[in-house]
């Protein structure tokens, strides 16, 4: 695998994981008569089933850039690391940065959800398959201003004693 075909966007949403449907059908609801939805829209009683794989990505437009805002504690367990508070552009390799930022370009463009698929490569987990929806987010209902990410590792990992 290398760096460009670890990672595969879907702008027609074939999604397989039923949590990702779920939390498609909460954004597209939270939408009203807007192009998207605001991150304060999403209450946390909400998203309870999905707080631990969720990832929130602010878009800084000029120069574009993306920053982890929050990655989820169970994504950061599976993957093994928690890069919350960087800046994608200083983790990723040049090699693969084009491909790390695809589905996020992707939502920002269509300004809809995207879903990507594909391995773990960037956090050196290629044998964790996954599947993600990024969702864009705006404060004003017309500029994507973050991307909220649900992450779902193939198969489902067993749920952790406690979760």
């Amino acid at each position: 695998m290398d760096g460009a075909d670890w990672l595969t966007v879907d702008p027609d949403l074939n999604i397989e994981a039923p949590a990702l449907r779920e939390i498609l059908a909460l954004w597209q609801c939270k939408c009203g008569d807007r192009a998207m939805p605001a991150r304060s829209d999403f209450g946390p009683e909400e998203l309870r089933a999905h707080m631990g794989w969720i990832v929130l990505v602010d878009v800084e437009p000029a120069p574009l850039r993306f920053r982890y805002r929050l990655i989820g504690t169970e994504l950061t367990q599976w993957v093994g690391r928690d890069s919350t508070g960087r800046y994608l552009d200083e983790l990723y390799a040049p090699e693969i940065y084009d491909t790390a930022i695809s589905a996020y370009l992707a939502a920002i463009e269509r300004r809809r959800p995207v879903r990507a698929h594909g391995r773990f490569l960037h956090a050196e987990k290629g044998h964790l398959p996954f599947e993600s929806l990024d969702m864009p987010l705006s404060a004003d209902g017309e500029t994507v201003s973050m991307i909220m990410s649900r992450d779902q590792i193939h198969p489902p990992p067993p749920r952790r004693f406690g979760a």
